[in-house]
């Protein structure tokens, strides 16, 4: 039987609060409640410490627009896991409008019309409407709103459902610690699409090395995450965890161990080459280990360690990130794998926002937080004037920030905050500031924040325009997708690849989450043909500097060296190439 969880956590109950917002919207209440429920939801999202903490502590009114209805409203949910107001409203608003509102585009009031008029409840119905012309016959609905409807659709159906790669870490590694915490082990490894960093993930592997399972199957099934058990064995179990996520358990001897982490870590089509090879050489490879053909039940040949069932095949190690058999089986057996770049080749950032436009922390506390991190330098870059909804600087507050930003140089150095921008390019291809204001910056990077609808012919002119500017060091996020939220705009990468090469403009590899952009297949693209890289975080808040993690795994899935990463250089070399692009 499931288990009722009543561990809310800061996303779930502003996840909560934002279907009150649209709740109360779908039936028409004043418009202000819903501006209201989702102010405070994201105010919950910015908090620093768990929201059961503030209850405890009697400081929910201290979140921004927290009055007494939205205070009731999230103690319930922290208490029993319901909020009255939300059943109610879910009681009040005919089912099914909430579904509408998952198509981009759909809001309250469209939704409401399309159900008063056409009974419509479900995204497939909704479908047929519009493609029958049904829609545009409904007061405030035009030919063009029913178009994107459609399209709007068809983005919605090619979204897999997968967990987030930052969100499944996070439900993984809380496994991991309590499984440490509770059983005297050595070998407690994440594997499968987790440990290649995939962008999205469909389930969670964890394999333990333990002589006797039985004591850690048990400590697996009673995490205090764990929501259902789905199944319980002497070798393997499975339950669902937080967030909905699956998680396989698998429990094998430590002389199987390496053999177990390689088997249950490689995709399929990786592993099936894999066991292809071996089978040339006369072998059989499994998740106990690697076997003479025939001896199967013997001593295997090798099985305790990765390195050892690689080397026994004739092989190099291959680093997990690149286990998706795109070459580097061949490449292992030529001792001709990439030296891809790591964390710790990484001396800065180059794209950071701080509470001069939509970041949360001063320019202070960015800084010594990246300096902290042990890195050479950050360069700030927040957000051009035309981007209204971020505060934007105009060329006083450039000026101001700049200002503050000297004086911060002079208390860290030798580390060195670099005065930068990000740089909106407009619609119409032009950049967001002037070229005399775009030389008071070190570090340009350009990006594409609107009118993501645009052809692919003028979106690629757009971006280009940018690229060929000498002040522009860098496009950021440069595909603008937004994972499970939001497709890539269209756009002919190839050509944006191509003239990055000529224009020593570099790519970044946005490491937030939703964005992991430029995504690991582009990044093998970019590599072929010789375009810089540049890793970055694009932190919004001090622990968001962190998400240079996720940035450079993506780059190891494009199999990207540190030599054509341009923020592993020294701050020396740095600005030397930061100077006409390189």
């Amino acid at each position: 039987m499931p288990r009722v969880s009543l561990s809310y956590d800061n996303e779930q109950v502003a996840a909560v609060l934002e279907e009150i917002a649209d709740l109360s919207d779908l039936k028409g209440e004043n418009p202000f409640r819903g501006v209201t429920y989702r102010a405070v939801a994201r105010a919950i999202r910015d908090l620093r410490e768990p929201l059961r903490t503030l209850m405890e502590q009697k400081r929910l009114d201290t979140i921004p627009k927290v009055g007494p209805a939205v205070q009731e409203a999230i103690e319930q949910l922290l208490t029993t896991g319901r909020s009255k107001r939300h059943e109610d409203l879910k009681a009040q608003v005919p089912q099914g409008l909430l579904t509408l509102l998952r198509v981009p585009g759909v809001g309250p009031a469209t939704a409401r019309v399309i159900h008063e008029h056409l009974r419509i409840t479900t995204i497939d119905e909704l479908e047929e409407a519009a493609q029958s012309g049904k829609l545009r016959s409904l007061p405030k609905i035009q030919a063009k709103t029913e178009e994107n409807i459609l399209k709007a659709i068809a983005s919605l159906k090619r979204r897999t459902g997968r967990a987030l790669v930052v969100d499944a870490r996070a439900v993984a590694s809380d496994m991991v610690g309590w499984i440490r915490g509770r059983c005297d082990l050595q070998q407690v490894e994440i594997a499968g699409s987790l440990r290649r960093w995939r962008e999205t993930i469909g389930d969670i592997d964890i394999v333990v090395a333990a002589a006797e399972p039985g004591p850690v199957m048990d400590a697996f099934i009673a995490a205090p995450e764990v929501e259902q058990v789905l199944a319980r064995g002497d070798t393997k179990s499975s339950v669902i965890a937080g967030r909905g996520l699956q998680i396989d358990l698998r429990v094998v001897a430590p002389a199987s161990f390496g053999a177990a982490l390689l088997y249950f870590t490689g995709s399929k089509e990786h592993n099936v080459h894999m066991r292809g090879l071996a089978l040339k050489r006369k072998l059989l490879l499994n998740e106990y280990g690697l076997y003479r053909v025939g001896e199967e039940n013997g001593t295997p040949v090798a099985s305790r360690t990765e390195e050892e069932v690689f080397a026994a095949l004739g092989m190099d190690w291959i680093p997990p990130e690149l286990r998706e058999d795109r070459g580097e089986i061949e490449a292992a057996l030529a001792h001709d794998l990439p030296d891809l770049v790591t964390l710790a080749d990484i001396r800065g950032d180059l794209h950071a926002h701080t509470s001069w436009t939509d970041g949360r922390d001063s320019v202070a506390d960015m800084a010594a937080r990246a300096r902290a991190k042990g890195y050479e330098y950050l360069a700030l870059t927040d957000h051009s004037v035309g981007l209204g909804m971020t505060h934007g600087l105009d060329l006083a507050r450039i000026r101001a920030r700049t200002k503050e930003i000297e004086a911060a140089n002079v208390a860290l150095a030798p580390f060195r905050i670099l005065v930068g921008s990000e740089v909106d390019i407009r619609s119409n291809g032009q950049l967001d500031y002037e070229d005399e204001l775009l030389a008071l910056f070190e570090v340009v990077t350009a990006s594409v924040h609107s009118s993501f609808a645009q052809p692919r012919d003028v979106m690629t002119k757009r971006i280009l325009g940018a690229m060929e500017h000498p002040r522009v060091n860098a496009i950021s996020h440069p595909t603008g997708r937004l994972l499970e939220k939001r497709d890539a705009y269209e756009v002919d990468l190839e050509a944006v690849i191509q003239v990055a090469v000529r224009t020593h403009t570099r790519l970044e590899v946005n490491g937030g989450p939703e964005r992991l952009d430029l995504s690991d297949a582009a990044v093998r693209r970019a590599m072929d043909v010789g375009a810089m890289l540049v890793c970055n975080s694009d932190a919004h808040a001090v622990e968001e500097l962190d998400q240079m993690e996720y940035a450079v795994a993506t780059a190891r899935r494009g199999w990207a060296t540190k030599d054509r990463v341009q923020n592993t250089m020294p701050l020396k070399d740095l600005l030397l190439h930061l100077k006409g692009k390189g």
